[in-house]
């Protein structure tokens, strides 16, 4: 059994069987067990199914010579969460929820619980609110009243992910003079759909179906998209470094499909630099207004969501721009993935993204936790 102390542990998803390298993400976890090596740090890779409380060890994968390989390990000082959740979370939420609340495990940032509650948070920032699109609770009156008044609304369910779950509802006057309802968006699993309904009711009803298994909110429909009709948004990445402080490690627009409501990569989506894209869809001093209060969003953000949540590592901001250029936040995500610079090729904003959470485990160990 290995017991080097500075010890990083990244909990994972596993694909296959749990006594195999089978989890996601290999390629990330593999360069960052290399900058762990460099640093001193053991980095090894575990499914929540792998933890033994009673003896306090972690069945992980290390990454030896290029390979990855069984070991055994007493508990790590610290864990870095790439739990996603989701399907997952049910079969091992008591296993999630006894690692949070173990004395011996410190988590380099605790997950937000969802997109409700992160909005409570952030309403209660005077700076931040404003940006904040209205957001309620999903209540079948609160639907109703919300789309014969404003004629459009969204829904998305409070724990969905990659615009998951999503659905734009639309009140339509077709040629004949009757009211249709159309929806677009995507299902709970990923899957693209547009319907027309000929009524309330049994939009009601279509709706109830869509919502009946999760929670939901309900938003204003906003117009954040192209002149030409492409919905997009900005990712914004923000993380610890190595000194602890926030910083930004970098911007990218995301491009949806003329088709879709939504631009994330995972609905077919593509990205592009952030200033050329600004540039090219709107005059100059809008731009430097979208700039300014995206680089405000990234400095304001950050430290206030963890001043009400607790230790967070890094975020993934997503704003969306009107055509007026009022910015928006959209969502924040706790466990953001990198590849929308992957897809930029902004190799700068690459690496950066991933030394950065062991750098920050360093600072932890060495600074805070000991080693």
């Amino acid at each position: 059994m290995k017991t080097f102390k500075r010890k990083l542990g990244i909990l994972a998803i596993f694909k296959g069987s749990i006594e195999e390298a089978t989890f996601n993400e290999k390629s990330y976890y593999t360069r960052i067990s290399l900058i762990g090596q460099k640093l001193g740090i053991r980095i090894f890779v575990f499914s929540p199914r792998h933890v033994n409380f009673a003896s306090k060890t972690i069945t992980g994968f290390r990454l030896v010579n290029g390979n990855w390989e069984k070991e055994l390990f007493r508990f790590p000082v610290l864990i870095y969460d790439r739990f996603f959740r989701g399907p997952y979370v049910k079969k091992n939420n008591h296993i999630l929820q006894e690692m949070q609340n173990n004395a011996d495990l410190t988590f380099l940032g605790r997950g937000l619980s969802g997109k409700w509650q992160v909005h409570q948070m952030l309403s209660q920032s005077a700076d931040l609110n404003p940006l904040l699109p209205p957001t309620e609770l999903f209540t079948v009156q609160s639907f109703i009243e919300k789309l014969e008044t404003n004629g459009s609304l969204l829904i998305k369910p409070l724990a969905g992910t990659h615009g998951n779950g999503v659905v734009r509802i639309q009140k339509r006057n077709s040629q004949d003079g009757q009211t249709k309802y159309e929806l677009t968006g995507r299902t709970l699993h990923n899957k693209p759909f547009r319907l027309v309904l000929p009524s309330q009711k049994q939009t009601i009803k279509k709706v109830n179906r869509l919502t009946k298994k999760k929670e939901y909110l309900i938003q204003p429909f906003l117009q954040l998209a192209t002149k030409e009709g492409f919905p997009f948004d900005i990712r914004i990445l923000v993380q610890k470094n190595g000194q602890g402080k926030w910083q930004t490690t970098g911007k990218a627009v995301r491009i949806g499909n003329k088709k879709s409501i939504t631009s994330n990569l995972h609905g077919g989506g593509m990205a592009t630099a952030l200033h050329p894209f600004l540039e090219d869809h709107y005059p100059q001093e809008i731009c430097s207004h979208i700039i300014d209060t995206l680089d405000h969003i990234a400095t304001t953000l950050p430290p206030f969501l963890e001043k009400k949540h607790g230790r967070l590592v890094e975020l993934g901001i997503d704003a969306g721009v009107d055509p007026e250029g009022n910015v928006w936040i959209i969502e924040v995500n706790s466990r953001p993935g990198r590849d929308v610079f992957r897809h930029i090729k902004d190799r700068q904003a690459i690496a950066t993204s991933i030394k950065q959470p062991v750098h920050y485990a360093r600072y932890l160990l060495e600074e805070h936790i000991g080693g």
